[in-house]
């Protein structure tokens, strides 16, 4: 697969729990990663042993230095191999000989790695849930989906399909014509707000695939989504996020978190227990979708200025990015 412009994002390939002290493969943008644990943090190798190209991750990792299972040749976390048991104790070990290393980082519950430097900036929650004591954030659910990370992205920005696919669930107070509304460019990818009667929705979009949907009681009343409670007030906020990390061109593991500054004396399972309905109705639609890809250009689709003005801006950043241009806002 050609996915060189996004090597340089941060996508995540586990949660943290998912990733130990020994080697285990991960795929990301079609490549096998080797991902384990030492005592200065999380350390990213590409899958290969540079010898005869055996895969790292069925090896061991011993005081930091992780072993090839084929010919015990050792590597510490710089990827500089140490010792090739095939020579004597005396012998030089060739200078070519180092595996690839990616960069990782853990934050947020899971295990981030961007594959080509520079990386670009690492995104971020609104409000700082993560840290901020005022919320409570939960991660709801992990998905795989039959589909690029694209279209499971461009699917969770719109919410002109709410009053159809999720009737019942996440309906918009107003009905199914879409208002007027500004979709704005930022320096991490486009930001947008939609209000009817009931809510505030505020999209963030971290490009390529991590967007938050900040949903805001606006008017208490009827019509309320699945995420939220009777009982809830003006200014109650909860954050939706979905995070799309592409295994391959139609391979997505989906990871989906809910951040709430309100009820934070109540379990968690209250506001997520809706999820898997909201995100199986949305599979189905999105691995029928043709092409499986994002279309290369605009004029592929037909698109509508209103209730497709979020994904027309996202598709103009894909197109620039797929040629090989620098992100700007």
């Amino acid at each position: 697969m050609s996915v060189t412009p996004l090597e340089s994002y941060w996508h995540p390939i586990a949660t943290t729990s998912e990733v130990t002290d020994q080697p285990r493969q991960f795929i990301l943008l079609g490549e096998r990663i080797a991902a384990w644990r030492d005592r200065e943090g999380v350390v990213a190798f590409k899958d290969l042993c540079i010898h005869r190209g055996a895969a790292l991750s069925g090896g061991t990792v011993e005081d930091g230095v992780i072993a090839c299972p084929y010919h015990g040749w050792r590597y510490d976390r710089s990827g500089q191999c140490v010792h090739i048991p095939a020579l004597p104790a005396d012998a030089p070990i060739p200078k070519r000989a180092r595996a690839m290393t990616f960069m990782a980082r853990e934050q947020y519950g899971l295990i981030w790695v961007a594959m080509a430097e520079p990386a670009q900036p690492f995104p971020q929650w609104p409000d700082d849930a993560f840290d901020n004591p005022n919320y409570r954030v939960c991660l709801a659910g992990t998905y795989r989906w039959k589909a690029s990370a694209g279209r499971v992205i461009e699917n969770a920005m719109d919410f002109a399909h709410f009053n159809f696919v999720h009737k019942g669930y996440t309906e918009l107070a107003d009905g199914p014509i879409i208002k007027p509304h500004e979709v704005y460019r930022t320096d991490y990818g486009i930001t947008y707000a939609y209000e009817d009667t009931r809510l505030r929705r505020e999209y963030s979009l971290y490009f390529p695939f991590l967007l938050h949907d900040k949903k805001t009681v606006v008017t208490v009343g009827k019509g309320a989504t699945w995420s939220e409670q009777s009982n809830s007030k003006a200014g109650d906020a909860t954050i939706l996020t979905f995070i799309a990390s592409p295994v391959g061109d139609t391979d997505t593991v989906i990871y989906c978190f809910v951040a709430r500054n309100h009820s934070l004396d109540r379990p968690d399972s209250e506001f997520t227990t809706g999820f898997d309905t909201i995100m199986e109705q949305d599979r189905i639609i999105v691995e029928s979708q043709r092409p499986e890809q994002i279309p290369e250009t605009i004029r592929d689709e037909l698109h509508l200025r209103y209730p497709d003005a979020a994904s027309i801006e996202y598709r103009r950043l894909f197109d620039k990015v797929r040629q090989g241009a620098a992100f700007r806002p």
